[in-house]
């Protein structure tokens, strides 16, 4: 089982290799380096693309300048009988012992290198020998079957990584050549002949379409929200200039004037500020600093303070019902300004969307999950803004539904992007679902978070 396991784990990394970049030459020098690695040896060769004899290679305690081989060399050691033999065939050849005198031709090509036994196998696609994969140790060793498998069992995927090298050194080639008539148009017909870059260049364009379509709705949704979310507080400014330099005010009216301008100049600071958060957390700079929380403290610290908030607005008249079962002394290993930003922040969109005079509730329990302790926090509240459908997309950016902006509610739909991204940053799990009530024209929309108690460091 435990051989298994690692046979997957050696394929997982040399897939991880091929798709992580675009520039197949370094794909093949890091799967080179993976094979020496895994494979226990001294010294791992790859020669791909016999028109241009391509190689790459891992050798342990590599020189500084990397230079084991010349291009001549490597022309004279793809002519050696032994290596013929080895790309030309589909079966596995080793040398234990290559200070023997059959293989004094072999060895010279190899100087510089430190090997004294070799194991080799060709890499084939379509049906084509496609490249060679020669691996070494430095002392005279016997190769077992057990090294024999390892390396039949990554030999598929590097045909893969050579032939995605191949097409892409051709692609370039027709690229850079003047005289060439290669275009786009092109493509196409390389799909065709090669079914592993069609399936690749399909996936790829579907995801870049969504991509392109989300892309488009965010920079809508963004321009959309901006301009109706800045348009009232930029008039007011301007009106509020207008009459200080036109008209002659009462103290008192002076007062109320001012106190027009403070508050749209908040209202336009707010979203600058939302807007500067987000962009720091999406640069993934954001760091967090460890300490013990009592969990129930600050939880009450926070909703003392929101009803406050919600006392004063007297057009709500929202009622915060709160229910901890853990202990009062129960503690969490976390960010506590990260967690206080995610609590406001739900508390904040809660009072929001919350119908007028119903009950915001936040809940808290502890769980366990594969023997790890688990807080869940659970904030609900009744809303006629729900929107079974669309409900996936409230945490995206700058989303808001039509029926929100018109009903002049604040926000510019960043709030729970942050939270998703907070969320994340704490290593927990947050998620949203619209559940309908007697009221046909109100739902109840829940948010469910679920945080480590001891958050780690790693």
């Amino acid at each position: 089982m435990s051989n298994s396991s690692k046979d997957n784990n050696i394929e997982k990394s040399l897939i991880n290799a091929i798709i992580a970049r675009s520039d197949y030459d370094r794909n093949l020098e890091n799967i080179a380096e993976i094979i020496r690695e895994e494979l226990l040896v001294d010294f791992c060769l790859i020669i791909t693309n016999f028109n241009d004899l391509q190689y790459f290679y891992s050798l342990r305690n590599s020189p500084i300048d990397n230079s084991i081989m010349h291009q001549s060399k490597l022309s004279e050691l793809i002519q050696n009988p032994w290596i013929q033999e080895l790309k030309n065939g589909s079966n596995l050849r080793y040398i234990r012992d290559l200070k023997h005198k059959k293989y004094h031709k072999l060895s010279v090509l190899l100087e510089g290198i430190i090997l004294e036994s070799l194991l080799g196998i060709s890499t084939h696609f379509k049906g084509e020998n496609n490249g060679i994969i020669l691996v070494g140790k430095s002392t005279s060793y016997q190769w077992n079957s057990q090294d024999k498998n390892k390396l039949k069992e990554v030999v598929n995927i590097v045909s893969i990584a050579c032939h995605l090298n191949q097409v892409n050194a051709m692609v370039d080639e027709k690229s850079i050549n003047k005289d060439s008539s290669f275009s786009l148009g092109d493509i196409p017909q390389l799909l065709q002949e090669n079914p592993i870059l069609r399936l690749w260049w399909k996936s790829t364009r579907q995801q870049l379409e969504k991509q392109l379509e989300w892309n488009r709705k965010v920079i809508y949704n963004m321009i959309t929200i901006m301009s109706d979310q800045t348009r009232n507080p930029l008039a007011i400014l301007k009106m509020g200039i207008t009459v200080l330099k036109t008209r002659e005010l009462s103290p008192k009216e002076l007062s109320k004037r001012i106190a027009m301008l403070e508050d749209s100049w908040n209202k336009l600071n707010s979203i600058n500020e939302k807007i500067l958060q987000l962009k720091h957390l999406k640069s993934e700079n954001m760091s967090y600093n460890l300490v013990p929380v009592n969990l129930t403290k600050l939880l009450i610290n926070i909703t003392n303070s929101c009803q406050e908030k919600w006392q004063e607005n007297l057009k709500s008249n929202l009622t915060l019902n709160t229910n901890f079962n853990i202990q009062g002394e129960e503690s969490l290993r976390t960010d506590v300004q990260h967690l206080t930003n995610i609590i406001e922040e739900l508390l904040k969109n809660a009072s929001k969307f919350s119908v007028p005079n119903s009950t915001v509730t936040l809940e808290v329990n502890q769980e366990n999950n594969h023997n790890k302790s688990l807080i869940a926090i659970t904030l609900s509240n009744i809303s006629e803004y729900g929107f079974h459908n669309n409900i996936s997309e409230f945490f995206e950016p700058f989303y808001r539904e039509q029926i929100v902006i018109d009903s002049g509610i604040p926000g510019i739909g960043v709030g729970l992007n942050i939270v998703k991204d907070l969320v994340k940053l704490l290593q927990g799990k947050i998620s949203v679902e619209c559940l309908p009530t007697e009221n046909p024209k109100h739902c109840k929309i829940i948010f469910r978070l679920v945080l480590p108690q001891s958050l780690s460091s790693s």
